[in-house]
């Protein structure tokens, strides 16, 4: 009899944190504002809460890659503005003659001279594929942020069969032809 009884309290135990963890499930609700806040304070938590896991590595990734471009771009404009500064002139400093090319050393190994104009167009273009890149990131975490909020409206739309469309065809008279019309009506019922 005993053994029974402890049998019997475990099985009920077993029941109640399946129970428990059942409604757990089942009491969460997207917000989407809520996935929208989060969205916007890191990029990927607002498709996290709205449990679209799969979004996650293309939101990371995305942002890995700009990431990467735009350190390739900010390592390099700072490479060439040090090279671009040895030799253009400068104003505050009148006995400083600076050199008409300087040598630079390419990522392949080849050295070559590059005079002014030429760094200052290597040097700007740098830093505007730089900045250019910023631009997507932003453009990027905004798709984001939009992403999650249609996501959650999305995942909260009711579409109970309290929803219902009727169709009516239509045949009338128009009064300045004198002709027959036909047409379509639609009528929405939103049942509360």
């Amino acid at each position: 009899m005993i053994a029974f009884q402890s049998f019997s309290y475990q099985v009920d135990s077993l029941n109640a944190v399946n129970v428990d963890t059942l409604k757990a499930e089942k009491a969460y609700k997207i917000i989407p504002r809520q996935a929208t806040l989060k969205s916007l304070m890191i990029p990927g938590w607002g498709q996290i809460y709205n449990r679209q896991y799969w979004k996650l590595p293309l939101v990371a990734g995305a942002f890995i890659t700009l990431g990467v471009i735009a350190n390739y771009n900010q390592v390099r404009y700072t490479k060439y503005r040090n090279y671009y500064y040895v030799v253009s002139p400068r104003p505050a400093d009148p006995k400083y003659i600076p050199p008409a090319t300087v040598p630079v050393l390419y990522e392949d190994g080849v050295t070559r001279n590059l005079d002014v104009n030429q760094l200052k167009r290597i040097n700007d273009g740098f830093r505007r594929n730089r900045d250019f890149t910023y631009i997507g990131m932003a453009l990027a975490w905004a798709l984001n942020i939009i992403d999650a909020n249609v996501s959650a409206h999305l995942k909260t739309f009711d579409v109970s069969d309290e929803l219902s469309i009727r169709v009516k065809p239509i045949m009338e008279i128009d009064p300045l032809s004198q002709g027959m019309m036909s047409g379509l009506t639609l009528s929405f019922n939103f049942k509360k």
